[in-house]
């Protein structure tokens, strides 16, 4: 069985997205400072790295990281390859890829390019999913939905996608790095961290194949 991490790893001057905070991931104490062990000291924000967003993010008082149903985030995925000269995902692309009882599904598209540069600045016009593709995804039952950059919405339209997927528990996984996948049918394991009555969390996500 091959596994295949997805996770974009969190460290000090990582991409993250306009206006929040970077994070700082400092020492407490360091052995080749005479101290007795090494301990690291994290500040980072809920949406950074690979994450999952919940309802509560775009909708206030509705669930949080403490109503999530873990088996969401384990099982079959499904990883679409969107070509390079799509600047966005549509509800017309979707219905071509006759994918309607997929639950969990994974867009690899111009963005994971992107992450070849590690100290590449935000890009504005990442491939995103429109609205009525959001819609379309609730419409077809999808459970799961992921995609390889900082947001599922366009930045300059963020909102409604959002809306449209969390108000329909649909479990949004952000910032992967789908560069070693090949497009096709996997497990996901995707575990995040249980911060309690928050919005998002990190996660660590891995892709299982059988191939």
């Amino acid at each position: 069985m091959e596994l295949i991490d997805i996770t974009v790893g969190i460290k000090n001057d990582m991409l993250v997205w306009p206006g929040d905070e970077p994070a700082k991931i400092g020492w407490e104490s360091r052995i080749e400072n005479g101290d007795i062990s090494n301990v690291s000291s994290i500040q980072i924000g809920a949406h950074i790295g690979t994450h999952i967003d919940m309802p509560l993010h775009f909708i206030d008082g509705a669930a949080s990281m403490d109503d999530l149903d873990l088996s969401r985030l384990i099982g079959p995925a499904s990883v679409v390859e969107v070509p390079d000269k799509k600047t966005s995902i549509d509800a017309v692309f979707l219905e071509s890829l006759g994918l309607h009882d997929a639950t969990r599904l994974l867009f690899k598209t111009s963005n994971s390019k992107l992450w070849d540069n590690p100290s590449q600045p935000f890009c504005p016009d990442y491939v995103a999913l429109e609205p009525d593709a959001a819609l379309w995804l609730v419409e077809h039952g999808c459970e799961l939905v992921g995609i390889d950059y900082l947001s599922i919405a366009p930045y300059d339209n963020s909102t409604i996608p959002h809306e449209v997927l969390l108000s329909n528990n649909v479990v949004i996984l952000e910032t992967l790095d789908l560069r070693q996948v090949q497009p096709g049918e996997y497990e996901l394991i995707c575990l995040p961290l249980k911060l309690i009555s928050r919005e998002a969390a990190p996660a660590r996500a891995i892709l299982t194949s059988t191939h």
